[in-house]
């Protein structure tokens, strides 16, 4: 038994709950949501095996009184049971699934410690009702002025996700403008914005993809760490999981400190999504989809372009996209949410600088193979094509970081300032998930 096992579990579950499985919506909807169920169940985990370990404090201040007839070696018995609760709380239509598939976690361990996990579960699941979580998340409240968020012109009909998701209670920092700041992206019209602009409208577009070696590059690193809500695939908090675990570091942990690291990463990464979205809705940045396509004067809603004296006004431009894998014939797209700034960058730096912060390294410290499952031999991009297999050799946390912000530009969907300013928000809440956890 071992926390692998459980973090397996989360994570085909966050999966399947992006598959096509008779029709259902997704329960933890958009990497928001997510993030939340994972740090619930990787919490849960993580205090129940604390409160009979005692290698840490708990991170709840509400646990269940301790049974007697329970001792430390119980504990990972009780922080797989108080995993699988949680997980059947949280994604109740995969209920069936999560009884099959943790049917041998236990093996014959004792059954006090399995209630005391439970009870565990209970009491975090408890402790985020009425979180904001619970909140509306999607409306078309959109604002027709310059540089403002719209739909996506391939999906004219997309409603915007997560305008409340800011308003959800954080796990590890106690507020987001002052714990996580982050100021105004680039004006429009100015150099910093006009210099994205060249960028994102070459590097990110959509002709030509596979052109030359440079381009191909480029869209390799952006499908590499896509992960866009698509079909078997979820969202970016499971591929950054996927990362974490596939590393030495990691493996050569003991139970108890695999433990801490992962409840340590995914509260992180739940705090990222918290205060990517408050900034998200705060700036409420148009996309380079509709940024490039409005920019000259005389197209938009007011007709006045951006301001920018752009080189390269284009109403016919669109993204590579992010990718829509493992859904034949759907065009790849634009998210449904605010450019800035980028959940994909925000999430990775928060949930690798936390865990390079657990060990007291550096991110290019940490070093790993890794296959991402949009490149793993089995996925099809929206052609119904199967991706070849690839293996990164070699790859740095530091590396990740910067190549999982990058991607976005590579498909076009993400200005760079949108990456650096996740960067700036996401380092900010590992230092503050690393106090919280760090022994």
């Amino acid at each position: 038994m071992n926390i692998l096992m459980l973090n397996k579990l989360a994570l085909d579950l966050v999966a399947r709950d992006f598959s096509k499985i008779d029709g259902r919506m997704p329960v933890n909807g958009g990497p928001t949501k997510t993030s939340r169920a994972l740090a619930i169940i990787h919490l849960a985990a993580r205090d129940a095996f604390a409160g009979i370990a005692t290698s840490y404090p708990p991170h709840l201040t509400t646990m269940p009184p301790l049974p007697g007839g329970v001792n430390a070696s119980d504990a990972t018995t009780a922080a797989l049971a108080a995993g699988v609760a949680a997980a059947e709380r949280l994604y109740p239509d995969d209920y069936a699934f999560i009884r099959d598939q943790s049917q041998n976690f236990f093996g014959s361990g004792n059954t006090q410690a399995i209630d005391y996990g439970t009870r565990v579960a209970q009491a975090w699941v408890t402790s985020r009702l009425m979180d904001g979580s619970e909140l509306p998340q999607l409306d078309r409240n959109y604002s027709s002025a310059v540089g403002r968020h719209r739909p996506d012109p391939l999906d004219p009909a997309q409603q915007t996700m997560g305008r409340n998701w800011g308003k959800v209670n954080p796990f590890v920092v106690a507020n987001v403008e002052t714990d996580a700041p982050l100021g105004p992206p680039p004006a429009l019209g100015g150099t910093q914005y006009k210099l994205e602009y060249k960028e994102v409208y070459e590097c990110g577009k959509s002709s030509n993809p596979m052109g030359n070696d440079k381009r191909r590059g480029k869209a390799i690193t952006g499908i590499f760490w896509g992960y866009d809500g698509s079909n078997k695939l979820g969202t970016p908090p499971r591929l950054y999981n996927q990362v974490v675990v596939a590393t030495p570091a990691f493996i050569a942990l003991g139970a108890a400190d695999q433990i801490n690291v992962l409840a340590a990463v995914n509260a992180a990464m739940a705090d990222a999504g918290i205060a990517a979205w408050f900034w998200k809705y705060r700036y409420d940045l148009w996309r380079p989809v509709v940024g490039i396509r409005e920019s000259a004067s005389g197209w938009g809603p007011t007709v006045r372009g951006d301001g920018s004296g752009s080189t390269h006004p284009d109403p016919f431009w669109l993204p590579l996209g992010a990718p829509n894998s493992n859904q034949d014939k759907k065009p790849n797209g634009t998210p449904n949410f605010p450019a800035y700034p980028s959940g994909h960058s925000t999430f990775g730096s928060a949930c690798f600088e936390t865990f390079a912060g657990m060990l007291g390294v550096n991110t290019k410290d940490i070093k790993l193979d890794f296959v991402s499952d949009e490149f793993n031999g089995v996925t099809t991009d929206n052609h119904g094509a199967t991706r070849p297999r690839f293996v990164h050799r070699d790859l740095s946390l530091k590396d990740a970081i910067d190549d999982n912000g990058i991607s976005r530009i590579f498909l076009g969907v993400h200005w760079k300032s949108d990456a650096t300013g996740g960067m700036t928000v996401g380092d900010a809440i590992a230092a503050k998930a690393v106090m919280a956890f760090k022994v």
